[in-house]
């Protein structure tokens, strides 16, 4: 089967294309959306171990959107079998219609399990995928252990150095951040939750599941060596390890400082919350009473009235009042 060149490929609508890195204030986002997947590729290959091959590999990009990096593998015929996954339907089944074959692509859920085999894959990457989990940070992990094999290898992105001051707002210091959540809960079109790691977090947490084979701060897929996101190189240990086991504080000093700055900045984040909820709660309020129509009750006949209290009389004549009760008032009309 003929090789595609780069150009052959169909591209993704923008929509999908600007999902995995908005797009939209280029001049020219169909370059840049080819440039950014280029990049991320090679610097995938460039973070492998010394003479580690991809032919005959079985690879899955976990987080694979519409295929922004699984489109450079195949243009360059690196002689692997080729897997995707990712939680967007409609970039799961454009990927279906328009690269399957020569791709093998799957849907994901929020949480795990995958739908795949134990041990099926000799490598998994991710990008831009733990920098944003949360909450099941740990049972990914752990379900990516799952799928590797033996000896397995797992690339996986990480914000920290390269990001502290452009999106943290902070100078970086590695030994207060540890695995520090902002924005939790931000809307994805927002760009989602934050999540920065430090190297010693990283290796006291992910490496009781793996080994780590290396560990940059930045620079991944970037010019500028000091920015952007680093790479963690990681292989797959022979252990059976729960979610809490990895979530399991550390032996650290560092460990209670990080998160008492973690709190700090959430803290702080809720505080610059208030005063716009209480504006838009205003705001809601004054947009209810304008739209609820006013509601006029309905005055009573002189006659309706006194039937409805000669009836009450009656019904407390023939059964006799309750203990404590008001006999002699008629009910609420």
């Amino acid at each position: 089967m003929r090789v595609p060149a780069a150009g052959e490929l169909p591209l993704p609508p923008f929509e999908l294309a600007s999902r995995v890195g908005s797009l939209e204030d280029y001049d020219d986002p169909t370059a840049v959306y080819e440039i950014f997947g280029k990049a991320i590729k090679d610097d995938i290959v460039a973070g492998l171990p010394k003479g580690y091959s991809l032919e005959g590999r079985r690879i899955l990009d976990f987080g694979c959107g519409a295929g922004r990096t699984l489109r450079h593998f195949i243009t360059e015929d690196v002689g692997a079998e080729l897997w995707g996954c990712d939680i967007d339907g409609p970039s799961i089944e454009w990927l279906k219609g328009n690269l399957v074959p020569p791709l093998n692509v799957f849907l994901n859920g929020e949480v795990p399990p995958l739908d795949q085999a134990d041990g099926k894959f000799d490598l998994i990457y991710c990008v831009s995928v733990f920098s944003h989990l949360t909450r099941h940070w740990a049972e990914w992990l752990l379900e990516l252990h799952r799928l590797l094999k033996p000896d397995g290898l797992l690339l996986a992105t990480v914000m920290g150095r390269g990001l502290s001051e452009s999106i943290a707002h902070e100078d970086w210091d590695e030994d207060r951040v540890g695995m520090m959540v902002l924005a939790p809960g931000q809307a994805w079109s927002a760009g989602g939750p934050m999540v920065f790691h430090s190297p010693w977090w990283l290796r006291a947490h992910w490496g009781r599941a793996f080994d780590i084979v290396s560990l940059g701060e930045s620079g991944f897929a970037v010019p500028d060596p000091d920015n952007g996101q680093g790479l963690v190189v990681m292989r797959r240990k022979d252990v059976q390890l729960r979610p809490e086991d990895l979530r399991r504080v550390a032996d650290d000093p560092r460990e209670a400082g990080a998160l008492d700055h973690n709190v700090d900045r959430l803290m702080g984040e809720l505080e610059a919350l208030r005063p716009q909820l209480s504006d838009l709660s205003d705001s809601l309020a004054a947009e209810r009473a304008q739209a609820e129509p006013q509601v006029v009750p309905t005055p009573q006949s002189p006659r309706r009235s006194l039937r409805n209290a000669s009836a009450w009389r009656a019904l407390i004549s023939r059964r006799g009042a309750a203990p404590g009760s008001r006999g002699s008032d008629p009910p609420p009309s």
